[in-house]
């Protein structure tokens, strides 16, 4: 005799609704990042004379320091486009994965959403270095990555 469940698991409301805002956020970060890598070609028309014309309209002594180095940071972001897109495209599809997973109520897609959210994080500073700039992306990220892990880590004791 064949003993069904009459009372499957049921997904929580809060797990329902994180996954998604999951499935929004990492989908828009899956074509945003295949965007990316299908336009970096376009680095090749955008030389040093392209942002040295943005230089010329500041006059300003500390603006234009601040701006020369937003120029340098976003140069370094244009040469490696192909690279970050890359990588932030397998973390979000990674990130996208791991939601499907919690989802479906599977324990192991928390350790893969978690681990492709906190890599995502550091993704900038290591093709461009860590910097005002990038510090200050990663602190304001880091406040929705701990806020959405934690909220699935409330979820755990209901995924198998």
């Amino acid at each position: 005799m064949e003993i069904v469940e009459t009372n499957p698991k049921q997904r929580p409301g809060l797990l329902t609704v994180l996954c998604i805002l999951t499935f929004i956020g990492s989908g828009f970060g899956v074509i945003n990042n295949l965007m990316g890598m299908i336009m970096s070609p376009i680095k090749n028309f955008l030389g040093p004379e392209f942002f040295e014309m943005a230089l010329e309209e500041v006059q300003e002594e500390p603006a234009r320091q601040f701006l020369e180095r937003a120029l340098e940071i976003g140069q370094k972001a244009i040469e490696h486009i192909f690279e970050i897109s890359l990588t932030q495209f397998l973390l979000y599809a990674a990130s996208l994965t791991g939601a499907i997973l919690m989802f479906q109520l599977k324990k192991a897609g928390f350790y893969v959403y978690a681990i492709a959210q906190v890599l995502l994080l550091f993704v900038p500073a290591i093709f461009i270095g860590f910097n005002l700039f990038v510090n200050i992306g990663i602190l304001f990220s880091s406040v929705f990555t701990i806020l959405f892990i934690a909220l699935y880590a409330i979820n755990l004791k209901k995924m198998n």
